[in-house]
């Protein structure tokens, strides 16, 4: 099973990208519990999953100008205590990348042409206990440390890798683009469940202005405020069939 969202504007697209646990786990061939998992061998892509920190906030951006994704690195603990550490980490004791490091050293490869491609990084949303959303597949071009809030963090700035699809007929990118916080928000709000039939599958979120059900109006932008998005399913968003556990 893989991504929603490839390189290909051949491949057609699900009619959700709404996760179960199990299909995650089945997808990535194991349980992944760390929010940054570094792979750059085999099939496997990296992963990146995008959960609420302390207080229930995300902390994920899209910058809808440069087309940029920005996610936030992984608080990190002392070697020594295990305790937390108030500013993000490079390194463990000096000798060890921490999973921020891993990632900022293949971001500064690319980008001083070290690396030819890009790291490709799978990326999913947690929304609930055992539902995640599938953002799709990134190019990590960028890292940058930052101080914020009196502490030390590092940011990560990727591309969508489909930028071929996405500028042609990618008709779920303001979907996608939203920020994992609103998904969750919306979500929350509606139970899990389409609001016009009460079905829990091929479900998306859509801006009440687009939708058929709403009417139509601003397409042409994308929605920031959870209030302005719903949670249809295939049929009360007007398509026509879906498939898969969430499908």
């Amino acid at each position: 099973m893989t991504s929603n969202f490839l390189d290909d504007i051949t491949v057609p697209q699900r009619a959700t990208s709404i996760l179960s646990a199990a299909e995650l786990i089945e997808r990535e061939g194991v349980k992944l519990e760390k929010s940054m998992n570094f792979r750059d061998k085999g099939e496997l892509l990296s992963v990146f999953l995008v959960l609420p920190k302390e207080g229930g906030e995300y902390k994920d951006e899209w910058d809808a100008k440069t087309g940029t994704y920005v996610f936030e690195g992984h608080d990190s603990t002392t070697v020594d205590t295990g305790g937390k550490s108030l500013d993000q980490l490079l390194m463990y004791g000096g000798d060890k990348l921490t999973p921020n490091g891993k990632f900022f050293k293949e971001a500064n490869a690319f980008k001083d042409g070290v690396r030819r491609d890009a790291l490709q990084v799978q990326v999913y949303e947690k929304l609930d206990p055992g539902v995640w959303f599938d953002k799709g597949i990134f190019d990590l071009t960028d890292a940058a440390g930052v101080k914020e809030e009196g502490r030390k963090i590092f940011k990560f700035f990727l591309m969508p890798a489909d930028r071929a699809r996405a500028d042609r007929d990618d008709t779920h990118r303001a979907e996608r683009m939203l920020p994992a916080g609103t998904k969750a928000e919306v979500w929350e709000r509606a139970k899990g469940r389409c609001v016009v039939c009460g079905i829990e599958s091929g479900l998306r979120f859509v801006s009440t202005q687009d939708s058929p059900v709403y009417g139509k109006g601003n397409t042409q932008g994308s929605p920031v405020y959870a209030e302005d998005i719903t949670l249809l399913c295939v049929k009360d968003r007007g398509e026509s069939s879906g498939w898969g556990l969430l499908g």
